[in-house]
């Protein structure tokens, strides 16, 4: 639901306006009116100070250090500058590094050598010179014809070297040049160059902890400061600069919290009612269970401030879909056995959401494991317990997928109606509900068509299809003549007939995605019963691949069957209960204190 908010304008005297933000800040109930994005010098360093923090907090988070926190007398920006130094610093060695091994790599096949040899034996008057090549390349009659020593052969490339005097000996193989450096002088330098990056990790180990508490502070302090310098210009100056005006929305009820305030203050105020022409905020208020969807709502869109929010219309169905794709009591049981434990180590009240939220799914997996019979990947039906499964076959899965979409779809033109009911009166609830009826007859019609039993209501379809045609075709376009209501209709029941069966037939996936999570795990089974077969470790590995196979199992049919109902969501169920987004969420100015609801 999006709870109504209320309108306020206040009228502040310039020398008063600071103080009254100050104040307003505290009290954390209040969504400015932005009127203008314009930021001042010392705003925008502020921005990207934080920016500085929080990447240096989750360049140490990633660290995971275990160090103990030790007390650093240096102010958040001094030790701020220090780490970068160190990192820069140690991005410089690591690049030195990197160029030292691969200089090692190349002197490596040719060993350690006397550079003095080289020369010595230059001075005799014989001039030495450094090939390589592959081996395949390498000629046999280079050795007869030539002075040639091999010094080493690495991953099918031969090193060798060619002793003459006089003209250079004309060999089809690459030339080495030497960088005048000995393999000790590089193995030396990497070695002090890698000591020197282990004194920087170590620095920044032992310097995590408190490095991570001081800036999240210093985030904190940035961000509130930054925040009331935004605010301070949000206020349109009138009176020749003498008066402030500033706007904002409080939501109705914590409304009277603010007006308490504002009388203490004694600041000029005026409120109304929000219409959408302000463009309000949007702030859901559901139910614990509805709560749970919020995040996946707020992964597409919010809706505009007078349409309906559509978290507890899809959250039944998002829970059914993820329980049909993972069909399986054994599978449902995990997902709550995880849920409880990690929801218990979640340190902020948006994790342990997501995992109630995981635990709720576990719920629905096992209930459609119960309607579908599966445990761990094997049949009930073959057990005692075949009286309490339901659906019975692959047939009456896919129909129940495509049953599940019809409701959705029908359930989504009535909220549609509802909606537009309520935004302009009863005459545009009657198109969507003639949608409602002639969908609902195709329904019906279709069911049939796939040999359930319809027989009993079959015959009264006419009276659905019918004065569903006549509400689409006359009242779609409420207020304008019968001609252009008739026109009008014709191509919205075109949208209607050719929208409902493409959106139908995706609920297919839901089949799909059930049968092939059932089939991995009784293909998973038969493996690894073939392992009992082993003496002493069968039992070990079948152990083993079983925990395996269903845990693969188990993180396939979560991926999927979390993706596959969001789309399900956003685009079939939303599409046909008419959203139209995005709103604006309602950001409270200043959340150190909130009036309590």
């Amino acid at each position: 639901m999006i709870e109504p908010m209320r309108k306020y304008t206040f009228v502040l005297f310039h020398r008063d306006y600071e103080d009254f933000l100050r104040e307003l800040q505290k009290l954390g109930v209040l969504h400015l009116i932005r009127n203008t994005d314009a930021k001042t010098e010392s705003l925008q360093k502020n921005l990207e100070l934080i920016q500085d923090y929080a990447e240096a907090v989750d360049f140490f988070k990633k660290l995971g250090s275990e160090a103990e926190k030790a007390a650093t007398p240096l102010s958040p920006k001094m030790l701020l500058n220090k780490i970068t130094e160190a990192r820069d610093g140690q991005a410089q060695l690591q690049r030195k590094a990197e160029v030292l091994r691969k200089q090692i790599r190349d002197l490596e096949p040719w060993g350690h050598f006397d550079y003095a040899l080289e020369t010595q034996i230059e001075a005799q008057g014989i001039k030495v010179d450094f090939h390589t090549c592959l081996k395949n390349h390498f000629k046999p009659e280079w050795l007869e014809d030539n002075a040639i020593e091999i010094i080493n052969e690495v991953f099918g490339v031969v090193y060798f070297v060619v002793f003459y005097t006089g003209e250079k000996p004309a060999l089809d193989a690459d030339s080495f040049s030497f960088h005048r450096h000995t393999l000790q002088e590089f193995e030396q330098q990497l070695a002090e160059n890698e000591a020197q990056i282990k004194d920087i990790d170590a620095y920044l180990a032992t310097t995590a902890p408190a490095a991570i508490e001081l800036f999240e502070e210093e985030i904190g302090r940035l961000s509130q400061a930054c925040e009331f310098e935004d605010a301070t210009l949000q206020g349109v100056s009138e009176a020749e600069d003498h008066v402030v005006v500033l706007g904002g929305f409080v939501p109705e009820r914590l409304e009277p919290g603010l007006n308490e305030w504002l009388e203490t203050e004694g600041v000029i105020s005026f409120a109304a009612p929000a219409t959408v022409e302000d463009n309000p905020p949007v702030s859901l208020v559901n139910n614990w269970f509805s709560r749970l969807f919020e995040p996946i709502s707020k992964m597409y869109m919010l809706p505009y401030y007078n349409e309906f929010d559509l978290t507890p219309f899809f959250a039944p169905f998002f829970m059914l879909f993820f329980g049909f794709c993972n069909a399986d009591i054994a599978y449902g049981i995990i997902f709550i056995l995880l849920a409880f434990f990690l929801g218990r180590k979640a340190k902020t009240p948006a994790m342990k959401g997501i995992f109630t939220l995981v635990g709720v799914f576990g719920v629905a997996s096992v209930i459609m494991g119960f309607v579908v019979g599966t445990i761990l990947g094997f049949d009930l039906k073959q057990t005692s317990l075949d009286n309490l499964v339901i659906i019975r076959n692959n047939d009456q899965i896919f129909n129940f997928a495509l049953l599940l979409g019809a409701i959705q779809i029908l359930f989504g033109t009535v909220v549609k109606g509802i909606k537009q009911a309520r935004q302009g009166g009863f005459t545009h609830f009657l198109a969507p509900f003639g949608t409602f009826l002639f969908l609902l007859s195709l329904t019906v019609m279709g069911a049939g068509m796939l040999k359930v039993d319809t027989s009993q209501i079959q015959p009264y379809t006419s009276w659905l299809i019918w004065p569903g045609l006549a509400l689409l075709l006359l009242f779609n376009a409420p207020g304008k003549s019968i001609v252009k209501n008739v026109l009008g209709g014709l191509w919205l029941l075109y949208n209607v007939v050719t929208g409902f069966f493409g959106d139908i037939l995706s609920y297919i996936r839901l089949f799909a995605l059930g049968v092939s999570s059932a089939i991995l795990g009784f293909v998973i089974n038969s493996i690894g019963q073939q392992f009992l077969g082993i003496k002493i470790a069968g039992p070990v590995i079948f152990f083993l691949f079983m925990v395996a196979g269903h845990a693969l199992n188990i993180a396939l049919g979560a991926l999927s069957g979390f993706v596959h109902p969001l789309r399900l969501t956003f685009v079939e169920f939303y599409k046909n209960a008419g959203f139209n987004g995005p709103g604006l969420e309602y950001h409270p100015f200043g959340n150190s204190k909130k009036i309590k609801s």
